[in-house]
């Protein structure tokens, strides 16, 4: 029956180095021979263990940085490779305008203020005197605008029956028409100034109203509706102010969570844009502390893996080392390439042994399985023919021997083993050189 693939060596091939030769004389013949023999790393075909399956180690999260606000980058305080801390400042945009904007801010909420208090405080005494002064004058002006609208009734009166009399002399032929003219514009005159007399004691009227009501004002204080809206007024400035310390608190980029830079797109002097596609992604962060291990499962399988179930992992680059983890997600839909599910495996990187992209494999324990367990090669350890053919290097005792396989496509690391050319327990080379050829002898890591 075919087996799952359990990985137990580093993936990686040494090149065999060449022995120097010193002076004239040469190295003994056992020397150079071993120094002729390569070492490579390789894999054992899994015998009859438990299930599992094979994947690689990618970010627990990847964050990729933008900036909140558009402006030109004043410092990058961070490169390729820096470890940082959860609010540590990454990129620090220019503030000049953004101070400027926000001492505004803070003036206008000072000044808002500064006149809800006045209100609320009501009137002070020399304010209340003034206005009382101002009610006095206005009452002194009106009494004088009535006197004069008297005099001026009492001259249109009289101007107005010596204008009757000389229209009726006029009549009876008694008087010239010069005469009458004079008459007539007297009565005008009269007329005019009364009309002015009425209009300024309105005048006066209005002014003894509006001071009045000043000093009514003065004593009561402000309305309700009056502090209302002066309220309404220091909240609004209060906003302006908190957007304005937000955008200056935005022009330092900070670090959203521990994590690792990975990639640096901004230099200093550049500007930074948030408008997207458009928006200039600053800098790539990765967390490492814990990773995840994506891979995938036959549909035989996937019904008997359940979120949060532990299982084991191992890795090729870190041979007799297993990681506890734990699966954190089994996808409900398969691949679209072929019949196996994405599951996530969650694993703790304490020690940071664990690096994106490393293969591992997946071990979930005797109460997984269900399907017909399947021997799993890692795509690095194939070859292909110029005849289209595929094969493998199998070691047996120090030589490599090539074999074909026919394989069927797992994943983008990962193939099936198909037929009966390779067996569980079979060690093969699992980064074979391309100068590697079959009865090779290799010493095997």
């Amino acid at each position: 029956m075919k087996r799952y693939l359990q990985v137990i060596s580093v993936v990686t091939v040494l090149s065999a180095s060449a022995v120097a030769v010193s002076g004239c004389g040469t190295a003994p013949a056992g020397q150079a021979a071993a120094a002729s023999i390569p070492s490579v790393k390789v894999i054992t075909l899994s015998g009859a263990g438990t299930p599992g399956a094979s994947g690689k180690i990618a970010p627990l999260q990847t964050v990729h940085i933008y900036s909140k606000l558009p402006g030109r980058v004043a410092d990058v305080l961070v490169d390729e490779g820096s470890k940082v801390k959860k609010g540590d400042v990454l990129v620090q945009l220019e503030t000049n305008d953004l101070t400027q904007q926000l001492n505004q801010a803070q003036a206008n909420v000072d000044a808002a203020q500064a006149k809800l208090n006045d209100t609320l405080n009501g009137a002070r005494p020399q304010d209340l005197q003034a206005a009382e002064a101002a009610v006095a004058q206005a009452k002194g002006g009106l009494d004088t605008a009535a006197a004069s609208v008297e005099q001026a009734k009492a001259a249109l009166d009289l101007m107005t029956k010596t204008y009757n009399q000389v229209k009726n002399r006029y009549d009876e032929g008694s008087v010239s028409k010069s005469e009458l003219d004079a008459t007539t514009l007297n009565y005008e005159k009269a007329k005019t100034g009364y009309d002015q007399a009425v209009a300024a004691q309105s005048s006066a009227q209005a002014a003894l109203t509006a001071a009045s009501a000043k000093l009514d004002l003065a004593r009561t204080g402000a309305t309700a509706d009056t502090i209302a809206a002066l309220k309404a007024q220091v909240s609004l400035a209060q906003a302006q102010l908190e957007l304005a310390k937000n955008a200056l608190d935005n022009a330092a980029i900070k670090a959203p969570s521990d994590g690792i830079i990975v990639k640096r797109t901004v230099q200093p002097g550049e500007m930074a844009f948030t408008s997207m596609p458009s928006g200039t992604e600053l800098l790539t962060m990765i967390s490492m502390d814990t990773v995840k291990v994506e891979a995938s499962v036959p549909e035989g399988m996937v019904n008997s893996i359940k979120e949060g179930a532990p299982v084991k992992v191992q890795l090729p680059s870190i041979p007799g080392r297993t990681f506890d983890g734990v699966v954190s997600f089994v996808s409900p839909i398969s691949d679209v390439n072929n019949n196996t599910f994405p599951i996530k495996v969650t694993v703790k990187n304490e020690d940071g042994l664990l690096r994106a992209g490393a293969v591992a494999t997946v071990s979930f324990g005797a109460g997984a399985g269900g399907a017909e367990a399947r021997l799993e090669l890692p795509k690095s350890a194939l070859v292909k023919g110029t005849d289209g053919s595929t094969s493998v290097f199998r070691v047996e005792g120090e030589t490599a021997r090539k074999v074909t396989v026919q394989v069927e496509e797992k994943n983008q690391d990962w193939v099936f083993v198909k037929g009966d050319s390779l067996k569980a327990n079979d060690r093969i080379v699992l980064t074979p050189s391309s100068d590697l050829a079959d009865g090779a002898k290799i010493h095997a890591e």
